[in-house]
């Protein structure tokens, strides 16, 4: 029992050890640096730029500003590349931004504290405790750079650490055995190529643009003037109709470029759905008739177009899809916003 004891008062003296950066068995060499120093000096920092790739969203860069706690900022501007949406944090609540509209969604609630918010104090830390012995553990000195490598069961991560303020400054997924269980989370980073620390934000970064136009929901932030179905000159049943054939057309064919344009439930997919999608295509298994069902109808500001969606594997899915009208910049627009049995797109 006795002997028992030992082996796992040993054992976590090596896991702190791991921790802490320092080797606490007799044979082994004191590094230089020690993964405690960069624990240390994340819980220092006012702000931080981070520009990189989520596994499920793709590429982003986000903006955070602290107040003596990393892992909870005061605020928070998260954008991802190529896209007008953004999305603000900060003590006075939470919107949603088109930089390309200036159309917002306001809601005053603190979602600080909510998973889509990056966890950069823990960031490092809990990939370090991922590799759970010292062995994980790889550091690499030289004058320009620190490499602390961890591989850890499912994946192989690298970080590259400045050697003066100890901070890192990349981060690379060297090798992932189930990314799938990365993309099942809210938010997942998968590569940093960028990492700043304590600059200044640019100035309003955070704040409601003072003359923004407040949209009633989400969905309305979505849409923009260079997108969507030009309805001008159609009546809205004609429009209606129109847009769901062009989407039919686009699904068949899987033309990303189009679905997108015309119907927001396909901005949400990743890139990997999208491969998905083209195996399954090329398998004989995706979208094989797309048919219209009925007139079109309205309920309010929305409006309706019952189909029927049936697949190559057979199988058939019947929907009403949900169409909106928008006037922007001079211009009356329609967009797919979701379907009756689904919901709207968020």
């Amino acid at each position: 029992m006795q002997g028992r004891k030992t082996q796992l008062a040993a054992a976590a003296v090596v896991i702190v050890g791991v921790v802490l950066g320092v080797s606490l068995l007799p044979s082994s060499p004191q590094p230089a640096y020690a993964v405690g120093q960069t624990i240390d000096a994340i819980q220092q920092i006012e702000t931080v730029y981070m520009k990189g790739e989520f596994y499920k969203q793709g590429e982003f860069e986000c903006w955070m500003r602290f107040n003596g706690n990393p892992d909870r900022p005061t605020h928070v501007w998260l954008g991802r590349t190529g896209h007008n949406l953004c999305k603000i944090c900060s003590p006075a609540g939470v919107f949603g931004l088109n930089r390309r509209t200036n159309r917002i969604h306001y809601a005053p609630r603190d979602e600080r504290g909510k998973s889509w918010i990056p966890r950069f104090g823990s960031f490092f830390r809990d990939a370090v405790r991922q590799g759970g012995t010292s062995d994980a553990i790889q550091i690499t000195e030289n004058e320009d750079a620190i490499t602390v490598r961890v591989d850890a069961k499912q994946r192989q991560q690298e970080f590259l650490v400045d050697p003066k303020t100890k901070l890192p400054i990349r981060f690379t997924t060297v090798r992932d055995d189930d990314p799938m269980e990365m993309m099942r989370k809210t938010l997942a980073v998968k590569h940093l190529t960028e990492i700043r620390y304590n600059e200044q934000p640019p100035v309003g970064l955070f704040e409601k643009p003072a003359d923004a136009v407040v949209v009633r929901n989400e969905v309305d932030c979505m849409v923009d003037p260079d997108s969507g179905l030009v309805a001008d000159g159609m009546t809205r049943e004609e429009a209606c109709l129109a847009i769901v054939k062009q989407t039919r057309k686009a699904a068949i064919d899987v033309d990303q470029a189009t679905l997108c344009r015309l119907n927001l439930f396909f901005r949400m997919y990743t890139h990997q759905i999208w491969d998905q999608i083209r195996k399954l295509k090329e398998a004989g298994q995706w979208v094989k008739e797309f048919a219209i069902t009925g007139a079109p109808y309205q309920e309010g500001d929305l409006w309706y177009v019952p189909v029927e969606i049936r697949m190559g594997s057979g199988k058939s899915e019947t929907q009403n899809m949900m169409i909106k009208f928008y006037e922007l910049e001079g211009k009356t627009l329609c967009f797919i916003i979701g379907s009756k049995e689904k919901g709207v797109v968020d």
